[in-house]
Order: structure tokens, then sequence, then C-alpha cells
């Protein structure tokens, strides 16, 4: 008796690929490099001609407007680029398909083989250059109305079927679905770090929010203040003063994280940032070392930032940075439904009034006595002065200045 062969439809083809991308966790927790990765291959395994695909996704991000990612199978995986809102205004954009998709247009399909074909996108002659027959972009939907864009090519002679083109439009709704579950974790972690640093970002990621959450931790405490902020703030125009601001925090700021140092916050023209480190170990693990080396590239960054403003015949600007170690209280307070994560104690309290210091001692970096007892010969004792809340004086530093 002869066996009865099966055929199989494209829906169950369709259907295949959709269980497998709703049922494959790693593909929602992971990231979209290898979401699109093993996407394109599961699709290329179903007997879809692709040798390119592209995912363009828009951005919640201070930085970046869009996010790319692109796979080609000779690449041995997905990458990813990212680009910054002044994008939108350059030619690559504007003369690309992905503008109108993101605008709301339909699917855009070109055929590279023929003759007569639209060539109307730079992209198109690229890709017919490298043999490519056939593409195809299309608008992907986020819930929130979002168009972002799916683009696929193929080098197969004939280009793509309408079976091929079918398919994809029977699984794009799940990969849809996944795309967006990704990006709003990405957009979550992307706006935490922005707003509340990396670390505290990935603490409140990971389900510490309730108020009073938090440990004791032992840190290097770093605090600078702009002077004479009320006066810019007085004769300049808003618009202004926010550029001043701006370009202040980025010298303070950037030699902060780039020294492993997280921003905490931001209190007008106030900066407060932490570096972690073991209680004991401040002086030996490089922690104080890059506490100290982010003060004077900070300083450094000030500098270079008054040459430019006194060729403009804008007034420099000062700013003063004090320097302690001590045990914090680093979590939530706040009220029950607003709530800050940052730290708290007399560590904090001390090096900011520490700060207020700088300008009457002449000396743009303060550290404290724990500080200085770290590394006693980089540091020369200014005197002793009262701290409100402290029982008695403390002594202030300056680092020394390099022979």
């Amino acid at each position: 008796m002869k066996g009865t062969a099966t055929r199989i439809t494209l829906e169950d083809r369709a259907n295949a690929i959709v269980v497998w991308l709703l049922g494959e966790e790693r593909l929602r927790a992971g990231r979209m490099i290898f979401l699109l990765d093993r996407f394109a291959r599961r699709l290329k395994k179903s007997g879809l001609p692709l040798d390119r695909v592209s995912l363009h996704i828009r951005q919640l991000h201070p930085q970046l407007a869009s996010r790319s990612f692109t796979w080609e199978p000779e690449a041995g995986g997905a990458s990813e680029m990212g680009y910054r809102h002044s994008s939108r205004d350059e030619v690559a954009y504007i003369t690309s398909p992905i503008k109108p998709i993101y605008e709301g247009e339909a699917a855009i399909r070109r055929r590279l083989d023929d003759r007569d074909g639209a060539m109307d996108y730079p992209i198109l002659d690229d890709l017919k250059g490298r043999g490519f027959t056939d593409y195809k972009i299309m608008p992907l939907a986020f819930a929130n109305g979002v168009s972002n864009a799916f683009s696929l090519a193929t080098q197969r002679q004939g280009g793509f079927t309408e079976d091929d083109l079918a398919l994809l439009d029977m699984v794009l709704p799940a990969f849809s679905t996944l795309v967006e579950l990704q990006q709003t974790r990405r957009t979550a972690r992307d706006l935490l770090t922005t707003y509340v640093g990396p670390n505290t970002g990935e603490r409140i990621f990971s389900g510490t929010v309730q108020r009073g959450d938090g440990e004791v931790i032992h840190a290097i405490l770093w605090y600078c203040d702009l002077r004479n902020f009320t006066y810019l703030s007085q004769t300049e125009p808003l618009d202004k003063v926010i550029e001043h601001l701006n370009t202040y925090f980025d010298c303070m700021a950037g030699p902060v994280t780039d020294r492993g140092g997280e921003v905490l916050k931001f209190v007008g023209d106030a900066m407060l940032a932490i570096f972690s480190c073991d209680a004991g170990e401040a002086g030996d693990c490089g922690v104080l070392d890059a506490a100290l080396g982010a003060a004077e590239d900070a300083r450094a960054g000030i500098s270079a930032l008054n040459d430019v403003r006194r060729t403009l015949g804008q007034a420099p600007m000062e700013c003063g940075i004090a320097i302690h170690v001590g045990e914090v209280m680093y979590g939530n307070i706040g009220a029950a439904d607003r709530l800050d994560f940052t730290v708290i104690g007399p560590a904090v309290n001390l090096v900011c009034q520490m700060e207020t210091l700088c300008a009457g001692l002449d000396s743009p970096i303060l550290v404290s006595s724990e500080i200085a007892d770290l590394a006693p010969p980089r540091f020369t004792s200014l005197g002793s002065y009262n701290f409100k809340g402290m029982d008695a004086p403390r002594e202030v530093f300056a680092p020394k200045q390099p022979r």
C-alpha cells in the first residue's frame, strides 16, 4: 500500500514560524541582533531566498533618533548601527526608502533585475551592483502607532515570488510583537540610564522600586557646583542659561563616567556623583585615582571651554569640586508616589559643604581628611573649618600641584 504524501501549505509554513517565534523565550529576552539573526535564518530555512534583511527602529532616546540592524548570511550574524537626531537632516536619510516608511507610506518594492525598473533610492544602485535582483521595504507598526521599517532583498534570479511575500506577511505580525517587546525593554533601560545612571537604573529595572529599598555602601563622593549661577540666570535669556549649563555639565559629567563613576543627580548647577568601592580599599583599587583624575579632567575641560567663551566675549565659568569618602545609604527615598534613588547620609552633607570653601581657599579641588589619609604625599592641608551639623572642625586638603 502506497503512502499518501502530505502537502505542506503556505499556511502550514507560516504557522510553524509563528509558533517558533512565540515559543522561543530566548528571542523575547535576548538582544535585537540575535532576534533578527535567528528570524532571518529561520525564514531562509523555510524557503525564502533571503540574502539581506534589515530592521529600522525609531528610538525614544536623548541622543539617538533610530537604530538599524542589518543581516547578511555571509556576515555571520546581524550588525547594529545607531543614528543621532541630526541624521534626519542628512542626505543619506532624506534619500533613503526608510524615510517614507517612517512617515506612513505603504510598502515599497523595486525589481532590480528589471532594466526599466525605478531606481529612485541610492541604496538600490548599491544592491544592484552587488547582484541583488529584488528589494522590498515595509512598515513594522508598534501598538503606539509608530511606524518602523523592515526590508528584505534577494540575489535569486527572478526575485521574490508572490508566495515568498505572502509568507512574510503572515509571520511579520508575530515578529513585530517580539521586536516591540524587546524595544520596550531597551527603551526603559535607556531612559533609566539617562535619568539616574546605569547602575542605579539597573537596580530600579531589577525591582528595587519600593520606598526604603536600598543598602549601605562605601563610596567616594564627588560633588561640583558652578559659581555665580544666580548672576548668569538673571542676566541671560533662559535658553542661553540652559545652553551654558549643558556645556558646563558636559565638562563635569563626561570625565566622571569615562573613569567609571556614576552621576546620581543634577541639582540646579550642582552635580553629585559616586565612585563605588569596598570599605578600606578606596586607596588600593584605583577608585581614588579615578575620582581625582575625573576632577583634573573636568578642570581641564572647563579651562578649554573658557578659552572659547572668552573669544565669544562671554564671561568664564568657574566651579569647585569636593571629594570625600565614606558610608552612605544608597536607595529610594521620597513620597509614596514620587521617589528619588540617591545617596544620603552625613558624608553627603559634608562633601556638599566642603565645595563652598573652594572659592575662599582659592582651590578648585578640595578633599577631606579621609581622602588625604589614603595617599598623604599627594595632598597639602589648608586648615580646619567648621561645618554645619559637625561636632568638631574638619581638616580639608588640596591636591599638590605636580612639579
